[in-house]
């Protein structure tokens, strides 16, 4: 009874969280940008397989140990306090890093022999064609006496690299600028060797690279639509299909104000996209505003299908003044899924 007790605690909680993070716009993360290393004289382990066993159902309704009640107590919680503001329109602070820089790339340094480090340090972690990629070795503690680097695409098994070129150093730094070539799409490894102490280390990191579905073109003339700023985003589709659009609004000072999120079902051609700014998160700002940070999404249409992206011609847009007192005042209403999330999450805390 104690290990049925257990695996039926263990899906619950899957289950729960699962429901909650992928339901929930505030679990954006930042694109993962891990580096490994590889040495010369490196001997490949045997992997470790993993036998899935098939999990068992629940026959009986048990009550749930303490701590596993207090969690989803404080899932509850914290999916009620987001619900006291829309998912479209949610407020930032200048804390909120990786929202204000989604795409940032974030270097993970390697620890190398006596104390020695290096990391690939790349300007971004998301590239659109025709962009060239710009790739960074910072080596401290460690005489490097030559370094190439290598992007292979991931989709091709990485077997052959789509160019490799010898990278220019300089007091512990060395760098190379990869032109793109119109192959270059989907996720790619990128490779650093380097040759320290007559022996050849590489480290490996991952990117994004694509050919735009889409691109932003600009913005129409922002209104009042009940207690939201309506802002029309304009859009060049070259793939017709799901996108979402996330955008960061801002004041002219840049003070961010808002991460603001739209999706539709678009057609190729000159279409708009709209996003909305609820009165609750605009009240305390003044104009004039300014929209910028775009991340532009073309879903998945099947499984298995990888996420598109496009980009915008300009890296921001001012929106100019508005008067914000023109918006209703009517409450911020949650739709009858989000309700049901939420007492999903408090019937399993006990409430």
């Amino acid at each position: 009874m104690k290990y049925k007790k257990t695996i039926i605690t263990i899906t619950l909680i899957t289950t729960a969280v699962g429901f909650w993070v992928y339901t929930s716009e505030s679990a954006l993360q930042p694109p993962q940008s891990a580096a490994v290393i590889e040495q010369e004289d490196t001997v490949p382990t045997k992997p470790n397989v993993v036998k899935h066993r098939q999990a068992k159902t629940m026959t009986e309704v048990e009550k749930l140990p303490q701590s596993i009640s207090d969690s989803f107590q404080f899932m509850a919680e914290a999916y009620a306090s987001e619900l006291e503001l829309p998912s479209y329109s949610m407020p930032l602070s200048v804390n909120d890093m990786h929202l204000l820089n989604p795409n940032a790339y974030i270097p993970q340094p390697v620890q190398l022999q006596d104390g020695a480090n290096a990391s690939i340090v790349l300007p971004k972690y998301r590239f659109s064609f025709p962009e060239p990629v710009v790739i960074n070795l910072v080596v401290n503690g460690l005489v490097v006496t030559g370094a190439s680097a290598a992007l292979h695409s991931e989709l091709a098994g990485g077997s052959d690299a789509l160019i490799s070129e010898a990278m220019l150093g300089n007091n512990g730094k060395w760098t190379i600028k990869l032109n793109a070539e119109e192959d270059w799409n989907g996720p790619m490894e990128v490779s650093v060797t380097f040759s320290a102490k007559g022996k050849k280390q590489t480290l490996k990191t991952g990117i994004e690279y694509s050919h735009p579905t889409a691109i932003i073109t600009g913005v129409g003339d922002i209104r009042a639509a009940g207690s939201d700023m309506l802002i029309p985003v304009k859009l060049d589709v070259e793939q017709a299909g799901y996108y979402r659009l996330r955008a960061n609004l801002y004041t002219a000072d840049k003070q961010p104000i808002a991460l603001l999120t739209g999706s539709d079902k678009l057609t190729e051609g000159s279409v708009e996209l709209d996003l909305k700014a609820y009165k609750g998160v605009l009240a305390q700002y003044k104009g004039p505003y300014v929209l910028s940070t775009f991340v532009l999404e073309r879903r998945p249409a099947v499984p298995g299908e990888l996420t598109q992206y496009g980009h915008s011609e300009e890296p921001a847009y001012e929106l100019g003044d508005f008067a914000v007192e023109s918006l209703s005042d009517e409450p911020w209403q949650p739709d009858e899924q989000e309700m049901q999330r939420l007492e999903f999450l408090q019937e399993m805390a006990g409430d």
